[in-house]
């Protein structure tokens, strides 16, 4: 291995051969396959279809995304792959409405967690809107998003009792639940210590666990996000935990020095609401449907339009611009 990719690198288990292969044969591959590329916008192709390619094109930005900060590449390369990445995604999202991340699912809750974690902590709100029309709710949902969505500044997602994946998320859970006089910054610096103990056996149910000893090249990074998201918004002391081998260091020091964690200090912060049909529209202003392309005006105190769910039994809700 060459010894600068060794010292460079981020993920101790990422190898010089794999960062390569995977860019090659899997992202460079996917995104120059013309033929593939094509069939998104091929009306005379079967809908289905299509949405499983741009999924997977969708797939490998993200990827390689992680991969990069994994390979130790500085920021503003990975600024850039995470634009083109969510860029993407609004595509996606545009072509396919319907489509969504369904948090009940392993994969799609980290994801919705690493999507969050990497916008924000790279300071990229353009695509926040577009994020949130991502989750598909049920209407009895997971506290943690919740409070985690609140703390975003994203308002009216709703909360249930449970987490959803109790024996994985507890800790991160306990480390932002509260107010901001309880749990104490060490209690919570605690809960993140603990989270990081635990957090990559707990992903076992992750499409990309164990990946580093598949043959093949596919290993893009272990990275817990939301715990340097949790760190940056609740100000926290990572001191005990920053050298943990899956708590991404360089990410939350590159926040704190580009200033996010006073852009999204709670004086600061931009609201963004999350409405139903028939719910009062809680400010004047443009509104994006979470499952089609549909968007409103509406004037304060306005009864939001549409439908209450979908043919799937998935929840129509607004989103404000």
């Amino acid at each position: 291995m060459n010894k600068n990719f060794e010292q460079s690198r981020r993920d101790p288990l990422l190898t010089e051969d794999t960062f390569h292969a995977k860019t090659i044969d899997y992202f460079e591959a996917t995104l120059n396959d013309e033929e593939l590329i094509s069939i998104i916008s091929d009306q005379t192709k079967d809908k289905d279809h299509r949405k499983r390619v741009s999924w997977s094109v969708f797939g490998e930005l993200f990827e390689k995304t992680i991969l990069d900060y994994s390979a130790g590449k500085d920021f503003v390369e990975i600024q850039s792959i995470l634009h083109k990445t969510l860029s993407f995604y609004e595509e996606h999202k545009n072509n396919f409405p319907e489509h969504s991340l369904k948090y009940w699912e392993p994969d799609s809750y980290q994801y919705i967690l690493w999507l969050f974690s990497l916008n924000t902590l790279l300071g990229d709100s353009s695509f926040s809107s577009s994020l949130i029309r991502c989750v598909s709710v049920s209407g009895n949902d997971d506290k943690l998003l919740s409070i985690l969505f609140s703390r975003l500044g994203i308002v009216g997602f709703p909360r249930g009792e449970e987490l959803i994946f109790p024996k994985t998320y507890q800790y991160l859970f306990d480390a932002i639940k509260g107010d901001g006089a309880y749990p104490s910054k060490e209690e919570r610096q605690k809960s993140i210590k603990k989270y990081l103990s635990a957090w990559y056996k707990s992903m076992k149910n992750c499409y990309w666990h164990d990946r580093h000893k598949g043959r093949f090249p596919t290993f893009f990074g272990y990275w817990a996000f939301e715990a340097a998201l949790a760190t940056v918004l609740y100000d926290l002391d990572d001191s005990s935990y920053r050298d943990m081998l899956h708590y991404p260091k360089d990410l939350v020091d590159h926040a704190r020095n580009n200033g996010v964690d006073k852009l999204f200090h709670t004086q600061n912060i931009k609201q963004r609401w999350i409405v139903f049909p028939n719910d009062e529209s809680p400010i004047s202003g443009r509104w994006f449907d979470n499952l089609s392309n549909e968007v409103i005006s509406t004037v304060k105190g306005e009864r939001m339009p549409g439908v209450f769910e979908n043919a799937q039994g998935y929840r129509h809700f607004w989103v404000s611009e």
